[in-house]
Formats: structure tokens, C-alpha cells, sequence
């Protein structure tokens, strides 16, 4: 049958229950496969389209439904990413906020050598800060020892002294600050609301992430894919959630289309041309990877530069002279080639000296 949204669900559910053998078929490969030049459209046609289909031996191994536990996977890890979309665009509206109430926000992270710290705004001790403290007057009229506390509320350890100098510096920084809006303002009330929301969303995003490892650990290529320097539980946990049972591709080379990693082609007379990467195929799963790459150079740098990936991605951008984009594309499908050979041979990674 083909993926219709949810719609194929109940009737996949049933059949899956009396004991028949399920494939689902994503559509652009029923579509892509048929060569007819009809335009009709039955339920008959279809039937007999899909079954064509799938007796077409390129694409039988992406087709075919894996086991439930890697469906979860993949339901969990949906979960998360849409908690993560929502959380970004919950973020932009938090900061929005920040400099309409609190306009010299960005000097509370500055540290001794003047630079400030991107992240620190969206930190439990920041948030519940905001929280109790949503406009700068509120924090200009407020005791600094109540600042500090509030502050170290965060965390399990006292580090009140500390804070105290900190809550000093915010509270002296605000008394030169004017808010675009007054204390009482709606807009007050909404920072404390988007912020309520996002520690909401953290803490919900933080249980379906600790699922998603769990569940991930029980399957046969956990242990294959973490021993990768650079990749985390999280990030190998979203590997199997997109890629599910890998062995069941039969080179790379498939994983690369499955993902629409793999270049267009253009070849007609004596042009050949390779093209931009299709993008037709799995977008969260090339997502986490383009994710995957980034991490690992970042740590093979510090960590283990005769990294593979590492080697591969600096050739292309310092030798070849690449963009940003194209090394880590090739990068990615590098680091597919290692993801199925160590999954192929249940093997882990080791680094060469």
C-alpha cells in the first residue's frame, strides 16, 4: 500500500494484525515508477501500480516496513523535532521580548574578556530569572541579596556569594536602562507567559529525548554507530530513528538516495553534468546528518584530527576549494559509507594512527 499520511494507519494496522505482510510504499517511487503514458486514475490503476511497484527490485528495500521497535524510533524522534521547531520559534519571540523590557540584557553575559555568551539567555538560571524579574525597573528596584537568590535557586550548590556580585552588575546595568515599554505593560506578562512555556516544552523535549535513547540502545546498531568519535547518544539515536534497520539497503549508495543525497545527473549527447543533490528523499534524516557533520569536525579538531570525516571535509574545503555546504555534503555521504560498513560487519570504529 502506499504512505498516505495517516490515513493507510487503521487499514495497515488491520492487515499487519490477521497476519499479513505489510509494505508500505512511499508514493514519489510509485509515481517515478510508472512508465505509462495514461492519465487515468482508479482505485483499480493504483492497486496495480503499487504492486508493479514494488516488484521493482531498486527500490523493494526501501519500501519494505520495518520492525515496530524502529517505528517508534521514528515516531519519537518526530516528537522531538517539532518540540525543537517550536521551541526555536518560542526563542525568537523570548529575545524579542527581552530587548522591548529588558534592553541591556546582553551585557549580563559578557565575561571577563568582554565577550558574551550566546546561549547563556536561554539557561534554567536565566529563564527563571526573566520569570520573576520580567522588566528592568523590577529588577533595578529589587534587593541585590533577592537577585542573588533567585540566581542560585537554579542549581543544586550554593554559589550565593558569587551571585551576588553578578546580581550587583545586573542590577546597576539596569538602572541606565529604558524599556520600550512600562512596567505594567502586556508585554510584561507576555515574557513571563513564552517563558513559562518554553521551560514547558524543555522539560518535554528532555523525556521523549531520554525514550528515544533508551529505545535506541535495545536495537542491534547502537553500539556500531556512538563508537563513531563526534556522535552522541542523541544523534545516534536520530541515525536509526531515520535510517531504521540499515541492513536492509543494499549498498551506500542507496542510503545516499534514500536521504536525496546523491547529485542529479544531466547527461544528453556529449554534456554530462552533475548536479546540486536531489533532496528527494528522507529530509530528517539528512537533517541529523548534516547535524552529525558539523559536530564531529568540531571535536576531531580538538580531539582526534587524523579523523577520517575530519580529513575528508578539510580536502574538499581547503584543497578543492569548496563552499561550506558542498564539504559537508560530501562529508555526509563519507560518513554513510562508515555508518553501513560498521553496521554491515558489526563492527566499531577505530581510528588509524
Amino acid at each position: 500500500m502506499e504512505s498516505t499520511s495517516s490515513y493507510h494507519y487503521p487499514v495497515e494496522r488491520y492487515f499487519d494484525n490477521t497476519g499479513y505482510k505489510v509494505v508500505v510504499i512511499n508514493p514519489n517511487l510509485v509515481k517515478k515508477s510508472d512508465t505509462s503514458f495514461r492519465r487515468t486514475k482508479t482505485d483499480k490503476e493504483d492497486c496495480f501500480k503499487i504492486a508493479n511497484c514494488y516488484f521493482k527490485e531498486e527500490i523493494k528495500s526501501n519500501a519494505l516496513k520495518s520492525l515496530n521497535i524502529y517505528d517508534d524510533l521514528t515516531t519519537l524522534n518526530r516528537q522531538y523535532l517539532s518540540l525543537e521547531k517550536s521551541l526555536t520559534a518560542l526563542k525568537n519571540r523570548y529575545v524579542r521580548l527581552l530587548d522591548i523590557c529588558i534592553p541591556e540584557h546582553e551585557n549580563f553575559y559578557l565575561n571577563k574578556m568582554g565577550n558574551s555568551d550566546r546561549s547563556a539567555k536561554y539557561s534554567i538560571k536565566m529563564l527563571n530569572f526573566y520569570y520573576e524579574f520580567p522588566h528592568s525597573e523590577i529588577i533595578a528596584s529589587t534587593r541585590i541579596d533577592k537577585l542573588a537568590n533567585v540566581l542560585n535557586s537554579s542549581f543544586k550548590r550554593d554559589y550565593l556569594k558569587r551571585f551576588k556580585t553578578v546580581a550587583r552588575d545586573i542590577k546597576e546595568l539596569s538602572r541606565d536602562s529604558y524599556p520600550g515599554v512600562s512596567e505594567e505593560s502586556v508585554e510584561t506578562d507576555n515574557l513571563q507567559t513564552t517563558i513559562r512555556i518554553i521551560k514547558s516544552i524543555i522539560k518535554e523535549q528532555a523525556l521523549v529525548k531520554n525514550h528515544l535513547i533508551r529505545l535506541a540502545k535495545d536495537t542491534e546498531f547502537f553500539l556500531n554507530i556512538n563508537s563513531i568519535p563526534g556522535i552522541g547518544e542523541l544523534t545516534t539515536a536520530q541515525i536509526i530513528a531515520e535510517l531504521k534497520y540499515i541492513t536492509r539497503f543494499d549498498s551506500y549508495k542507496q542510503i545516499n538516495a534514500y536521504c536525496g543525497l546523491e547529485p542529479s545527473v544531466y547527461h544528453s549527447g556529449k554534456i554530462k553534468i552533475n548536479g546540486r543533490i536531489t533532496k528527494s528523499g528522507n529530509g530528517n534524516a539528512r537533517k541529523v546528518l548534516y547535524t552529525s557533520i558539523k559536530n564531529i569536525t568540531m571535536v576531531a579538531k580538538s580531539h582526534c584530527p587524523n579523523h577520517p570525516i575530519l580529513i575528508h571535509y578539510l580536502k574538499k574545503k581547503e584543497k578543492e576549494n569548496k563552499s561550506e555546504k558542498e564539504c559537508v555534503v560530501s562529508a555526509t555521504t563519507k560518513l554513510i559509507r562508515i555508518i553501513f560498513s560498521l553496521c554491515k560487519n558489526n563492527d566499531t570504529f577505530k581510528l588509524t594512527t
